[in-house]
């Protein structure tokens, strides 16, 4: 015979001894018994028996409503219709995500609220998106809700948004696709100003897919609106009240939630009353000026520069600022830089005109026949159900949203100095001065050059082969 613990068969005749017609039970082997109980009992495993749950945990109310003002809540609280799994991780997409719509919380490795929590609390604490936020929320599992409660609770005439992250699970694994988002007020009225835009890699011309921005009072700076920029680089800061912001964005490389060294971002300062519109140029904020990275010879033309980082939009190199001097210290004749793309550009039309050039000087054939052109084959007939099916379908008309542009020339890492004749075997040293950076620090640098002498010739190849 056995007693069974959850999923633990224990034999009696392990537990218990006969003692004087008596069965008694073994203290050492009734505390593993009960230890085994206990261990069946506490599992959040799926129980057995009843139909499957497929099913993803869903919202059944959420304190306090959402679009209440004067709240006075201490926690904001989410409650579902069955356990959520505590270590969920969250499905972070584009515009369409909670993330986008709600803004980033607070510090941590996900840039959201709730990050720097112990045990269980650091894993729900990346499901929720918090804005305005100092980083500082206590996000609590509750088996079927989960509390979110401030540090020091909401502060006073605020609006805040609290947005459900989609991938929230129970303990079955199924995952919610979609999340949710909460509004609320704890002043009179909802807040309404908006500052929406674009963030843009400046170096690289483009948008910055999924960088972060944020916006905080000067006078606060702890205290932030954040959101993520979708894949377009657009971004919106939505439910500010009217003030003074300082808003910028950032492209989070190692995704910590804060702007390192070498990171690229930009800023500026808002004044708020609506809606404002802003651009961020992200580029990285050097402290020295641009040197020269690398300098390769290009087909005895021209010397490609590639700078470490980008000079000012409006610099220009000149004659004096790019020398190029011979072992014994004497100048060497250049030309006017100009960007690399423009030198590609020129060095790819003069190669097409002089194709076109020697195509036209081939003598042609007069004796050879014309080539006889293939016949175009019929095309098949379409079903008269398909034809009329094809022609029912209704045409997509929404315009597709035009992608972000700069208005600002993209910084030029890359430049060709020609040449005014090909240089000859030997040693040289380029000198490149005055480099203004986007920051305005200048910098001089040298790189040095070697022109090596042309392979020699395989004279064995042409030699004839003796009978």
């Amino acid at each position: 015979m056995t007693v069974v613990a959850g999923a633990v068969r224990v034999p009696v005749a392990r537990l218990a001894r006969v003692r004087a017609g008596r069965v008694t039970i073994a203290p050492t082997s009734l505390a593993v018994w009960l230890a085994a109980c206990a261990v069946a009992c506490a599992s959040p495993g799926t129980p057995p028996g009843g139909p499957p749950d497929r099913d993803p945990p869903k919202i059944v109310a959420i304190t306090p409503d959402t679009q209440a003002v004067g709240v006075r809540a201490t926690s904001v609280v989410f409650r579902f219709d069955e356990v959520v799994n505590e270590r969920s991780t969250p499905k972070l997409g584009g515009a369409g995500s909670a993330a986008g719509m709600a803004g980033g919380g607070g510090s941590g490795g996900s840039g959201f609220s709730g990050a720097a929590m112990g045990g269980g609390e650091a894993s729900l604490g990346v499901m929720f998106a918090i804005s305005p936020s100092d980083g500082r929320e206590r996000v609590r599992w509750r088996r079927e809700a989960i509390e979110i409660e401030p540090r020091g609770g909401f502060r006073p005439n605020t609006t805040y948004r609290i947005a459900l992250l989609p991938g929230l699970s129970d303990l079955r694994g199924n995952v919610q696709q979609e999340g949710a988002t909460l509004l609320f007020s704890t002043g009179p009225a909802l807040a309404t100003a908006t500052i929406d835009g674009v963030v843009f890699d400046w170096v690289a011309g483009k948008a910055a897919v999924a960088a972060r921005v944020e916006a905080f009072a000067p006078t606060d700076t702890t205290f932030r609106w954040r959101t993520r920029a979708d894949s377009s680089g657009r971004f919106v800061l939505p439910s500010l009240a009217p003030g003074r912001y300082l808003l910028r964005g950032w492209i989070d490389q190692n995704q910590n939630g804060t702007i390192d060294g070498r990171e690229a971002f930009d800023s500026v300062t808002v004044p708020l009353s609506e809606t404002t519109t802003r651009a961020l140029y992200a580029f990285e904020h050097d402290t020295i000026g641009p040197r020269v990275e690398s300098v390769d010879l290009v087909d005895s033309t021209g010397l490609r520069l590639k700078f470490d980082r980008a000079p000012a939009t409006d610099w220009m190199p000149v004659a004096t600022t790019v020398t190029l001097q011979r072992a014994d210290s004497s100048s060497v004749p250049l030309g006017l830089a100009m960007p690399a793309a423009r030198f590609d550009s020129l060095r790819t039309a003069r190669a097409a005109a002089s194709d076109t050039v020697e195509a036209d000087t081939t003598a042609v054939d007069s004796v050879a026949p014309a080539s006889r052109v293939a016949p175009v084959p019929p095309r098949a007939a379409i079903p008269p159900g398909r034809a009329a099916a094809s022609a029912a379908a209704p045409r997509d008309t929404t315009p597709a949203r035009p992608a972000p542009a700069l208005d600002r020339p993209v910084p030029i890492l890359g430049w060709v100095v020609p040449l005014e004749q090909p240089l000859p075997p030997g040693t040289y040293r380029l000198k490149v001065q005055q480099v203004r950076g986007l920051t305005g620090r200048v910098r001089d640098s040298e790189r040095e050059i070697r022109v090596r002498p042309p392979a020699p010739k395989d004279s064995t190849a042409a030699r004839p082969r003796r009978p």
